[in-house]
Formats: C-alpha cells, sequence, structure tokens
C-alpha cells in the first residue's frame, strides 16, 4: 500500500499539534546530501616509507643513466664538451667518496641544486598518486609567520654551534690562525659565497621535505610521535653515514640532530624552522667555523687547525657532529627541552 502525498506547501499536523516525527503522515523530507569521504593513502605507513625510500634511489639511477646517456650521445655528435675529469674520475676508486667530491668540487653545486629538484618533484609525485597529499599537506607551505619560524631555527642553529666552536677552542681542541680566502682559486668569494647560501638551502629544503615531511609524518600516522621521532632519525643517520669519515659517534651525533629537527617540525606544525635551523648548521659549520660538514671539507672565512689528541672532541675528518662537544650541546639541548615541557605541564596541572 503506496503512502499518501502530502502538498509540502501545506504541513499536516498531528492531533496533539506536535510536528509529525515519522510514519505515514511524516512531512516528504529531500534526503541529506551525502559527503565523500577523504581518499586514503593506497598503502599503510610503513609500506609507504619504505617504497618511498627504495624508489627514491631506484628512479634516481634510472634518471641519471637516461641523462648519460643523452650526454654520451651529445658529447659524441660533438655538441657538448665533455670537461676534462674523465681520467681523474677513472682512477678513482668508486669508494673513494672523499676523492670524486675533489675531482668534482666545480660541479658540486649543480649537483646539489639538481638533487633537489629531484627530490621535491620525486616527493610530490609519490606523495599525490599514493597518499593523495600535497607538498602543503607536509608542512611545505607559505604560511603566515613562515619567515620567523625560518628565522628562529637558523638563530637556534648558530646558537648550538657557536657553543660548541667556543668549547672547542677553549679545551684546546682546535686553533684559528687567521683568515682564509673563501672561495677555491679562479671563483670569486661573492659568487662562492651566493652559491654557498643556494647549496645549502637546498639541502635543507630538500633534506627536511624527505626525512621531516614524509618520512616522519607518515610514521606518526601509525606509529605516534615517539616511535616515529626515533625511527626518522635513525633513517636520516644512516642516509649521512654514507659519507666520508663516518662512525658510530657521528651517526649517534646525527640521530640526536634528526630528533632536533623533528621537535621543531611538531613545535610549528611546518618545515619552515627545521628547515631554518638545517641550513643555518650547515652553512655556519662549513663556512663561518671552516669545518667539515658530514665528512664534507669546504671553504670557509677562518683558517681553522685541528690538534690531532683532541680530535674526538671536534670529530674529527667528519666534523664536530661525529665529536663528543656536539653530544654535550644536544644533551643539554634535549634536557633543557624535557624540563621546560615538564615545567610547564606541572604548572598547568597546579594551576
Amino acid at each position: 500500500m503506496e503512502s499518501p502525498e502530502y502538498d509540502r506547501d501545506e504541513p499536516v499536523e498531528s492531533p496533539t499539534g506536535a510536528e509529525p516525527s515519522g510514519g505515514p503522515t511524516a512531512l516528504a523530507r529531500p534526503p541529506a546530501a551525502v559527503q565523500p569521504s577523504p581518499r586514503q593513502p593506497l598503502f599503510g605507513p610503513y609500506v609507504s616509507v619504505l617504497l618511498y625510500i627504495i624508489g627514491y634511489f631506484v628512479v634516481g639511477v634510472v634518471i641519471s643513466m637516461m641523462l648519460a646517456t643523452v650526454l654520451g650521445l651529445l658529447v659524441g655528435l660533438g655538441v657538448v664538451q665533455m670537461p676534462p675529469i674523465e681520467e681523474e674520475l677513472a682512477a678513482i676508486g668508486v669508494m673513494d667518496i672523499e676523492g670524486i667530491l675533489k675531482v668534482m668540487e666545480p660541479y658540486l653545486l649543480h649537483l646539489v641544486v639538481a638533487s633537489g629538484i629531484y627530490t621535491i618533484l620525486y616527493t610530490w609525485v609519490f606523495s599525490l598518486v599514493l597518499d593523495r597529499k600535497r607538498l602543503r599537506d607536509l608542512g611545505l607551505r607559505f604560511h603566515r609567520g613562515w619567515f620567523g619560524n625560518f628565522a628562529k631555527g637558523a638563530a637556534l642553529a648558530v646558537l648550538i654551534l657557536g657553543v660548541i666552536f667556543t668549547f672547542s677552542l677553549a679545551v684546546g681542541s682546535i686553533r684559528v690562525e687567521g683568515f682564509a680566502r673563501a672561495a677555491p682559486e679562479g671563483i670569486s668569494v661573492l659568487v662562492y659565497f651566493l652559491g654557498a647560501l643556494l647549496a645549502f638551502l637546498s639541502v635543507g629544503v630538500y633534506e627536511e621535505l624527505m626525512f621531516r615531511g614524509y618520512i616522519l609524518q607518515r610514521l606518526n600516522d601509525r606509529a605516534g610521535k615517539t616511535v616515529s621521532i626515533l625511527v626518522s632519525s635513525v633513517i636520516f643517520a644512516v642516509m649521512h653515514g654514507l659519507n666520508p669519515g663516518a662512525d658510530a659517534f657521528g651517526i649517534f651525533n646525527t640521530i640526536g640532530i634528526g630528533a632536533i629537527l623533528c621537535v621543531l617540525y611538531f613545535r610549528t606544525g611546518s618545515l619552515w624552522m627545521p628547515i631554518g635551523f638545517h641550513t643555518a648548521w650547515n652553512f655556519s659549520l662549513g663556512y663561518l667555523y671552516s669545518l667539515p660538514v658530514s665528512g664534507i671539507p669546504l671553504h670557509g672565512v677562518l683558517d681553522v687547525v685541528e690538534i690531532e689528541p683532541a680530535s674526538r672532541l671536534t670529530g674529527g675528518s667528519y666534523g664536530p657532529e661525529a665529536g663528543l662537544a656536539c653530544t654535550v650541546a644536544l644533551a643539554v639541548w634535549g634536557a633543557w627541552l624535557i624540563w621546560k615541557r615538564t615545567g610547564r605541564g606541572s604548572t598547568e596541572g597546579h594551576s
């Protein structure tokens, strides 16, 4: 039996005078609009992170081989002249990273910027296709106050490294013998300075997008802050373990630096404070203090001599990131963070 139809402009009252609540005498109402559910990631956090890391290297190798093939064809046709470094590279072992970096020094800026462009494009495509997220969803967006966060992160890095450098001078593990020409021979100091800024900014952006943008946040979807900070920082440190002069102590300290960068992200919900810290850390370490940056020596403004017996304090050829002074500085900063958080919590609890 079909329900009777009513004119929507003439509501039907119930015998009690109340509005009809249902049944055959209820008013006909249009169905509520169904909200589309947000698109879910194709894989879980752990599988996504694993695929992201593996894909990063596999796609990078494929693109490098394709570019090398095209470059070889252009050289064969005489369109492009190959720089005279082929014999030097042939004489260097495949695992001699330090030797390769020395030969490739004039082209490091180009390689760093190219790596940055590749990492940003790869992360954008991977995140969009597999996780349904954009770069802005990973914290890389120009929100209100982004530059202030960048500056605060940079100031913190300069402060921590200033303490490490001053401590190293005070205990005699390093000695400053004056100023140095902050550029390779044949290159303008100003051009090298601008190139160093661009290179360090590029590294800061693309490494933070990788480790604190994608890996940290994807793990946090399942594991929570503590585990995601630890795991992402270990991955960050292990990848730096491929650098010249890396040892267990350097990897341990790099885990601590990675944890700092994770905390800076969680405090702001944005990548700009970690990017500022990362950029200023590398720039101050390599250019201002003339010390190796994760095992990579650079041309800085100071002529710094390391005293060999105290190399454990300064980190040796890997730089302060593998030194005991860095460990102490990171531990003090971490303890202050814990005390500040605990103090705030106890204050709020008694208010």
